[in-house]
């Protein structure tokens, strides 16, 4: 395995048992058995899907993407950058402290993944849109190309934010017209 510039790793000479060595399949199988959906009537992907107004098939999508991202994160020689829904799930999982502390980032990861929100200004964009690129093209490596519902291009990604926390007893939500129509529920 090499750096390339930028500090995207590149296979070398196309051997994939250099990219999945046997400590990265211990972590992806590490990541694949948490549960996020414990036996309770408003676990981490029920309160996901509900203050998100998202279906469950598309919070678990999510979910997973939030795993690979976490797994790239720790494998990554250089920060990365999640896709906004990904950033979603990453927000709310924090919130379980003790999941996302103790359980997640002790004995999943065994790494501390830390949130680290934007400075804002030009400069930061910049560097967050080069993170965000090289996250795709790492993501490519690993796992193939990322869902583009969750993984948008980075020039949808930076186009302008999609989330915003509203307090709905004090505002009316309504959908752009023909939003139904095309089930933009993410």
């Amino acid at each position: 395995m090499s750096i390339v510039p930028g500090g995207v790793l590149k296979l070398v000479e196309g051997n994939p048992e250099l990219l999945w060595n046997d400590a990265r399949k211990d972590l992806w199988d590490r990541v694949q058995a948490h549960d996020f959906e414990p036996d309770t009537t408003l676990n981490f992907t029920r309160r996901l899907a509900r203050d998100h107004g998202w279906s469950l098939e598309t919070t678990r999508a999510a979910i997973d993407a939030y795993r690979r991202f976490c797994f790239l994160a720790v494998v990554s020689p250089t920060p990365v950058t999640p896709s906004e829904i990904v950033d979603e799930v990453w927000h709310q999982h924090l919130i379980y402290t003790r999941d996302y502390w103790t359980i997640w980032c002790g004995l999943v990861l065994k790494a501390s993944l830390h949130h680290d929100p934007t400075p804002g200004g030009s400069e930061a964009q910049q560097i967050y849109r080069r993170q965000y690129a090289e996250t795709l093209a790492l993501h490519e490596r690993f796992f193939g190309p990322p869902p583009a519902d969750l993984w948008p291009a980075t020039h949808l990604r930076f186009r302008q934010p999609r989330y915003h926390v509203t307090d709905r007893t004090r505002w009316f939500i309504l959908p752009k017209p023909f939003a139904w129509i095309r089930r933009i529920d993410r």
